[in-house]
Order: C-alpha cells, then structure tokens, then sequence
C-alpha cells in the first residue's frame, strides 16, 4: 500500500474525512483479495492428491538430440519416473502417461488428465535451440490456476546448477490448453548447451532436480506463495 507524505495525509484527512475512510477501506478490501487468491499468481491450484507426471515424446518422437549424450526423450522418462517415485513416497497418488520408450499421442496424455480426480499435471521436458548459448529454466502454464504451480516449481528448480531463471511463462501448448486440471510444463534446461547438457545427462542430476519439482509440487500443494 503507498502511503501519502505526512502532510498530504493531514491536508486530504482534514479537508474529506468520509473519502480517506472509504480510501482505506477499499485498500484494505483490495489487499484481501489478493491474499485470498494467491495475488499475481491466481488462486492456485487448490486440493489434489493426484499428480499426473507425464514424461515428454517416447517411440518414434525423440524430442531433442543432446549436443551428446542420451535424446530428450530418454532423460524426460528418467527424470519422470524419478519424480513419481520422490512423490510416491510423499503419500500422492501418482499416475504416469508413459513408464517406457513408446509414444503416447498427445489427446492420450490430457485424456488421463481429465478423467483423473483431484489431481494435477505436470510434463516434463528439456529444451533445446539451435545455438548453444541459450541456457536456463523455464515453466509453462496455460491458466491462472496454473500459475502458482509453475512458480512454486520454477522457485525450487533454479538451484539444481547455475542457470539462468527463464521465468514462468503463459503458452497455448496442446497439454496444457486441452487440460481440465491445473497444468504445467517445465523445461528443466538446454541440452543444446554444453553445460547445461553435461549436468543433465548426469543421472544425479536428474535425482536431483526430480526431487526439487517434487518440492515445487509440495510447496504448491501446501499453499505457498513463492
């Protein structure tokens, strides 16, 4: 709240009484509001105790081919079935879309989504570009109550190994427009970089942030404004 000099204050308190009162009020009523509904982030994601951990590409669609090392496709599965595992033993249900090295049409991936209860999605992925030089994490999410998820995730994720915060970031992606439930996409980091690709064709690596969107996932879970 920005609050008026001191003699601001005095002059408009002393000349309309009645309109610094509605003032206040209405300021207070507007700060309320944003408590109650998780502020620039919307009002979350609400109660689940289903997150469906699904791992980006499988089969024919690789996804992105390393600088060296493993595909996408490959460290996406790793990366997920870890993640599901961390969650399971956090007491979620789990449901994965894939659990091997097959392809899953997209409709499939949002159709288990929708049909699940109280449940979330979250897609794994890693990034890739032509040029090497772009590095970082960044979170997909399509809806305002996607939005907290995507940061609360996004906030745990950036200590994995020094990287650049790519942000949140509001996309129409075809898991994430066609969900019924709070959805989100992560791209955990460039392959395309060989650095950032070095940390993550290292299975430990992947351990590790696993265990960090699973802390993401949590925190959201908990209420946390990130």
């Amino acid at each position: 709240m920005r609050y008026l000099p001191d003699h601001q204050t005095r002059l408009h308190g002393a000349k309309h009484p009645f309109v610094a009162g509605v003032l206040f009020i209405l300021a207070a009523l507007f700060l309320a509001s944003c408590e109650s509904t998780g502020g620039k982030y919307g009002p979350g994601a609400g109660v689940f105790d289903t997150v469906i951990v699904d791992a980006g590409h499988g089969g024919g669609d690789q996804g992105a081919k390393s600088c060296h090392g493993a595909p996408e496709k490959a460290l996406t599965l790793d990366t997920a079935r870890r993640l599901a595992s961390v969650l399971r033993e956090h007491g979620l249900h789990v449901i994965e879309t894939r659990k091997g090295d097959y392809a899953v049409p997209l409709c499939n991936r949002t159709a288990i989504s929708n049909r699940s209860g109280r449940a979330i999605f979250v897609s794994v992925h890693y990034n890739w570009v032509k040029r090497s030089g772009p590095h970082g994490i960044e979170i997909y999410y399509h809806d305002t109550r996607s939005a907290r998820l995507a940061a609360n995730i996004l906030k745990e994720t950036l200590g994995a190994y020094h990287t650049s915060n790519r942000g949140i970031k509001s996309r129409g992606l075809y898991v994430l427009r066609n969900n019924q439930k709070p959805a989100v996409l992560c791209e955990l980091g460039f392959i395309s970089s060989p650095g950032e690709n070095r940390s993550i064709q290292s299975p430990v690596m992947r351990q590790h942030l696993a265990e960090l969107v699973a802390a993401g996932i949590l925190a959201e879970r908990a209420g946390r404004l990130p």
